[in-house]
């Protein structure tokens, strides 16, 4: 573009000196001096388009030599046209409208300068190219090109006609000069030569990771397709500062904004780099799925000045999600090593001390001792195999009714004398595994009635993000909190294991579990974070909720109404 541009400028210099000379001899010699330039332009014109719009492989060893071949060819024959008379038939000088220098072109130099012609001919398609089938923004840049080399050959060809005031003068010249002004626009606007060509085809043609490109000073200049789809309004920010368009990739606070990710999405930037000024990692949330993604800065150069920075941002949602589940089955495997060498190793030894004492004294009452601790142990694995179960990644969620879940749950649980009350509504529906979320309940149902508790009660969030189970039991010191999901910790006489089940089934459907106080002063386990359905799923579900599920009616269990109460079977007799 610059050896173009000087070019451009040289021959319209050159155009002024020859029509500062009064004499014949005097135009011819710099007329012949400017034209020689302008033999040498074409192959300049059709390497700008082939480098610019990424076809460098075009440029093989035949295609060189023949760029090198055609002006040194048309430069020779024009150099010795004066002594062989090839290229033209010969000079005229005429003083109407101006005086000026003409001549006619041979055969030979006719075709030679078809040639030539050729070149800025394909430099031209291929700008056009570029304007009419753009990559993103580039068809702003394209444009200014075009334009000028429409410019230019419209100058040209009105020189000769009575279109102009001085007919015979070359506008061509100064044609060009209409496209330096177009091309240093497109340079002060977009950085028409700083960082997008540099990445177009090394970058952006070759990743699938969404990537924007902005300059040193942090102007969003570029952006690749993916990064379209993250960022709808991308578009609409070239030449803008990354900071107003998008401060979540760069703002120095935490903040989220609603404008990415597609309709109603937000992000979150998660963590910031301090070597490079711009975001870690982003969330991306929508009302169905969340994405993390890891961005990695790379920096632009060109003859080693940097030109600005590639925002490389990759999905890492899956890689996060198996780093959890590696995470969590190594946990398992130190829980059941824990179990193996002490929560199994006691009782047996307890057992084995009441079998061999029985033995020495024939007294066959420490047997009920030895089963007792038998009985522990039976306990401690179903519980451990029931940890290891329910703490598997989901990969299939379902729509469940969330009442008869809970209906059922409370059923199938030990829960002795305790009252139950459902405050789920009917139509209350989530997106769950039915099994593992009956299994988190009947944990909890269990653990309210191992402390003490008369009534339990099961109810939906404020927040309308998940349900709560309360109960009027002693409760849960403050200061213990959710240490009480910790694998092995209890205050009652028992495996410790239930609620560090009711965490796992949690963690593996996504959600969060907490405990706080209840209203009476019990404890009260929130579980947050819990999915609605999607509104194109169906009503059906594999418990046979929706319409199977309260068809129930006629053979219900006892316990098991269909209104907001349900009374345990031991417990049938007493009125709420």
């Amino acid at each position: 573009m610059v050896v173009l541009l000087v070019g451009h400028a040289t021959m319209a210099l050159l155009t002024l000196v020859q029509f500062l000379g009064p004499t014949m001899a005097w135009q011819v010699f710099w007329y012949r001096a400017w034209f020689s330039i302008g033999l040498l332009l074409p192959v300049v014109w059709f390497l700008l388009a082939v480098y610019y719009t990424g076809r460098d492989y075009w440029l093989t060893r035949p295609v060189w030599a023949l760029l090198v071949a055609s002006p040194l060819l048309a430069g020779g024959l024009w150099v010795t046209d004066p002594y062989l008379g090839v290229m033209s038939t010969g000079f005229a000088f005429e003083t109407e409208p101006f005086d000026r220098v003409t001549h006619e072109f041979s055969p030979t130099g006719v075709a030679v300068f078809t040639v030539l012609g050729l070149f800025p001919m394909v430099a031209f398609v291929l700008f056009a190219q570029q304007f009419f089938f753009p990559r993103r923004h580039s068809r702003w840049k394209a444009g200014a090109v075009l334009v000028g080399i429409l410019v230019i050959w419209a100058s040209a060809w009105v020189s000769d006609t009575t279109l102009v005031p001085a007919p015979g003068f070359p506008y061509t010249q100064y044609g060009s000069g209409v496209f330096g002004v177009l091309v240093a626009i497109a340079l002060f606007r977009t950085g028409l030569f700083t960082v997008s060509p540099l990445a177009h085809e090394t970058i952006f043609e070759s990743i699938e990771d969404a990537v924007i490109v902005v300059d040193t000073n942090t102007i969003l200049v570029d952006f690749n397709e993916a990064a379209n789809d993250l960022f709808p309004t991308l578009h609409e920010s070239i030449g803008d500062p990354l900071e107003a368009a998008h401060p979540e990739l760069l703002a120095p606070t935490d903040g989220s904004r609603c404008d990415g990710g597609g309709t109603g999405a937000v992000v979150e930037r998660l963590d910031r780099n301090g070597a490079t000024g711009f975001a870690d990692a982003i969330r991306v949330s929508t009302h169905d799925s969340a994405r993390t993604l890891r961005i990695s800065v790379s920096e632009v150069s060109s003859r080693g000045e940097p030109r600005g920075y590639a925002l490389i941002m990759r999905d890492v949602t899956d890689l996060e999600r198996h780093a959890l589940e590696l995470e969590h089955k190594t946990e398992q495997l130190e829980r059941f090593a824990s179990a193996l060498s002490h929560d199994l190793r006691n009782p047996v030894s307890v057992a084995s001390g009441y079998v061999e004492l029985t033995r020495e004294t024939g007294d066959l009452e420490h047997l009920t001792d030895a089963t007792a601790a038998l009985e522990r142990i039976e306990e401690t694995i179903d519980d451990l195999l029931t940890l290891a179960r329910e703490g598997e990644t989901i990969d299939e969620l379902e729509r469940v009714s969330l009442v008869h879940v809970v209906e059922e749950a409370w059923l199938t649980s030990d829960t002795r004398t305790v009252v139950f009350e459902n405050a789920i509504e009917p139509g209350h529906r989530i997106r769950a595994d039915p099994s593992r979320t009956r299994t988190l309940l009947e944990n909890l149902f269990r653990n309210a009635a191992d402390h003490g508790a008369e009534t339990v009660r099961v109810e939906p969030l404020e927040s309308g993000t998940g349900f709560a189970v309360a109960d009027d039991g002693p409760g849960i010191d403050p200061e213990v909190g959710d240490r009480v999901f910790e694998y092995g910790y209890t205050s009652a006489d028992g495996t410790g294991l239930g609620l560090s089940i009711v965490a796992s089934v949690a963690t593996a459907h996504g959600w969060s579990v907490s405990v706080t106080e209840s209203d009476d002063g019990g404890a009260r386990f929130e579980i947050a974070n819990v999915r609605p359905p999607h509104s194109g799923d169906g009503d059906g579900s594999s418990l046979g909720n929706g319409s199977a599920g309260e068809a129930r009616g006629v053979g219900t269990p006892v316990g098991a109404v269909t209104d907001s109460s349900v009374v345990s079977p031991a417990a049938s007799d007493r009125s709420r």
